[in-house]
C-alpha cells in the first residue's frame, strides 16, 4: 500500500512540474512544449508588471497583449506587447479644460538582457505638449531610458528595480533637460496582492548644457497592488520629502491607477 502511494505521489509530481506534452496522433512521437519561463508567467499574471508604483521596470507586456492604463482619471495610456521582450506605449494627458495642456508621449521599450533572474531594458520616447488656448506654441521632447530589474523570487512575483530616464525639450528656443532616476520594489504577498515601495528624484538643466541641478529631496511612494491576469489597481500615497520636512502631508498625496489587459 505504501509503495502504491509513493508511486502515485511521484506520478502526480511529474505531471504537475514536467513540461507540457501535446497529444500526438497514433504512431507519431509526442511533441514536447517547454513550460513558460518565470518572467513570462509573472508578466501574464500582472498587467502592471512593466512598472513599479510610478517608475518603469525592465519587464515588458506579453506578446500580442493590449493594456489600457488610467492614472487619476486624467492620464490615459495604452501598451501593446509586440514580442515578449518588446512593447510600444502611448500616454496622453486629456485636456479636460483650456487650462490643462495636451501632453502626449510615445515610447518603445525592449529588453536587451533577459536571464531567469535579471532583466535589463532600454527605452526611446518622443512627446509633444501644448496649452490649447490658441496662442502658445507647442513643445516637443525626446528621451531615452535604461531600466534594470532583479527577480527576488524564482517566479519573479517580487522585483527590485532601478531606472534612469533622460528627457530633452525643444520649444521657444530653449532646450531644458531632465533626468529622472530612482529605485522601486514590488513584493508579492499573495497570488493577487503586491506591496509597492519607491524612491524617486530628479535633476534639471535649464538649457545651458553645463550642469544638472538636483531637485531637493525625493518622492517616496508606497501602496498596494490588487491584480489578476487581466485587471490591476495600484492604490497608495506619494510623499514629498524635502530635508527635515515631509511636504506638509501626513500620509502623502493619494494616488490611484487602474489597468485592464486583453490577451
Amino acid at each position: 500500500m505504501k509503495t502504491s502511494l509513493a508511486f502515485a505521489s511521484m506520478a502526480f509530481a511529474f505531471v504537475a512540474y514536467a513540461p507540457h506534452t501535446a497529444q500526438a496522433a497514433d504512431g507519431e512521437a509526442p511533441v514536447v512544449v517547454a513550460a513558460p519561463s518565470p518572467d513570462t508567467r509573472a508578466a501574464a499574471d500582472d498587467p502592471n508588471i512593466d512598472r513599479g508604483f510610478l517608475l518603469p521596470t525592465a519587464m515588458t507586456q506579453p506578446a500580442g497583449s493590449g493594456t489600457y492604463n488610467n492614472y487619476e482619471l486624467l492620464l490615459h495610456g495604452f501598451t501593446y506587447g509586440i514580442t515578449d521582450g518588446l512593447q510600444a506605449s502611448v500616454t496622453v494627458l486629456a485636456p479636460i479644460t483650456t487650462d490643462v495642456p495636451f501632453v502626449g508621449i510615445a515610447a518603445l521599450k525592449g529588453q536587451v538582457i533577459s536571464t531567469p533572474r535579471f532583466h535589463f531594458a532600454l527605452q526611446a520616447s518622443a512627446g509633444y505638449g501644448k496649452i490649447l488656448d490658441g496662442d502658445s506654441r507647442g513643445s516637443s521632447t525626446l528621451g531615452a531610458g535604461a531600466f534594470g530589474s532583479f527577480c527576488l523570487r524564482e517566479d519573479c512575483s517580487s522585483l527590485l528595480s532601478a531606472s534612469g530616464t533622460y528627457q530633452i525639450g525643444f520649444g521657444n528656443g530653449d532646450h531644458p533637460q531632465l533626468l529622472i532616476y530612482g529605485v522601486s520594489i514590488v513584493h508579492g504577498v499573495s497570488p493577487h496582492v503586491k506591496l509597492l515601495g519607491e524612491l524617486t528624484s530628479l535633476a534639471i538643466d535649464e538649457g545651458s548644457f553645463s550642469t544638472f541641478d538636483n531637485a531637493p529631496g525625493v518622492l517616496a511612494s508606497y501602496g498596494v497592488r490588487l491584480h489578476n491576469a487581466n485587471f490591476a489597481s495600484d492604490i497608495g500615497f506619494i510623499q514629498p520629502i524635502f530635508g527635515d520636512t515631509n511636504g506638509g502631508f501626513v500620509l502623502g498625496l493619494p494616488f490611484a491607477s487602474i489597468s485592464y489587459r486583453w490577451q
